[in-house]
């Protein structure tokens, strides 16, 4: 069975297809990396909107409505449907109502403020200022041409359970492309992984739908580029879309494969000049 070049196993530390990396950065650049990444989980972590606070306003949501629906029950009952009608039957649950739900509006005021205030900071500025140049410094030790394409790819982790992959968690992954020396060359911070055109054997569609986490581009999956895809997004926050491609590999490390969503198929195929063909037709 062929492995995703960029799967990893869940107790491993490197991908499936380390064999194929070519040039990797410095201990030094991949400190300063992760240290880059440490402070944004920290002002993440900060910054996230609090789960007392969410907690909080859905019981107040909640509550207002409840109150409210047996205060319109009890005038229902009362044959008193006029607003003051419904307000004298049941005055408490009117006004503990009326207060739960000003009360959860004004949580959620609170909240976006604070959130709005975080993202304008000047600590993240300067954060995103850090990490553009300190990414740009690592494609550079890379050797990464400057006029590299980004394209998504999707990467897994996995567990095994008596040889056979279970629990793969698929995320896109934003590479940046480039043909070098006969090989379709992908970079990202840490690595440049390299697979020679020769070893393409052929693309086929996944079936099915892949879930997958992230999504990389400017705009949203909904907007136009993107809208023939039909890309859903899921309850936990996930996308999930038909019409993945695996591009197979044959190499001398063994077989793999490529795993590329479909809003990235033509730049796959234009950077590798790739036909799609059927498993069938490869047969």
């Amino acid at each position: 069975m062929a492995k995703n070049v960029f799967g990893v196993l869940n107790t491993a530390d490197r991908i499936d297809g380390a064999d194929f990396i070519i040039r990797t950065n410095s201990p030094e650049m991949l400190e300063q990396l992760d240290q880059i990444s440490g402070e944004a989980q920290a002002f993440s972590a900060q910054s996230a909107p609090s789960r007392r606070l969410a907690l909080l306003r859905t019981m107040l949501l909640t509550l207002g409505v409840f109150f409210l629906m047996i205060g319109v029950m009890n005038a229902s009952s009362a044959g008193a449907l006029s607003f003051a009608g419904v307000f004298q039957t049941s005055p408490f649950y009117m006004i503990a109502g009326a207060v739960s739900l000003v009360a959860s509006i004004v949580l959620i005021v609170i909240e976006r403020k604070r959130l709005k205030k975080a993202a304008q900071s000047d600590t993240l500025a300067e954060w995103r200022a850090r990490s553009q140049a300190a990414q740009e410094e690592a494609y550079r030790a890379l050797q990464v041409p400057e006029d590299a394409i980004a394209m998504d790819l999707l990467t897994a982790t996995y567990t095994l359970k008596n040889g056979a992959v279970r629990n793969a968690t698929c995320t896109a992954f934003d590479f940046r492309a480039w043909i070098e020396n006969g090989c379709l060359c992908l970079a990202d911070v840490e690595s440049v992984v390299a697979v020679p055109l020769d070893t393409l054997k052929g693309i086929s569609e996944v079936a099915g739908k892949i879930v997958f986490y992230f999504w990389n581009k400017k705009e949203p999956p909904e907007a136009e580029p993107y809208r023939q895809y039909r890309i859903r997004r899921t309850f936990f926050g996930a996308y999930s879309v038909k019409g993945v491609r695996a591009a197979h590999i044959r190499s001398d490390f063994g077989e793999y494969d490529l795993l590329i969503p479909p809003y990235e198929l033509e730049t796959f195929l234009r950077l590798t000049g790739k036909a799609i063909r059927t498993e069938e037709e490869q047969k």
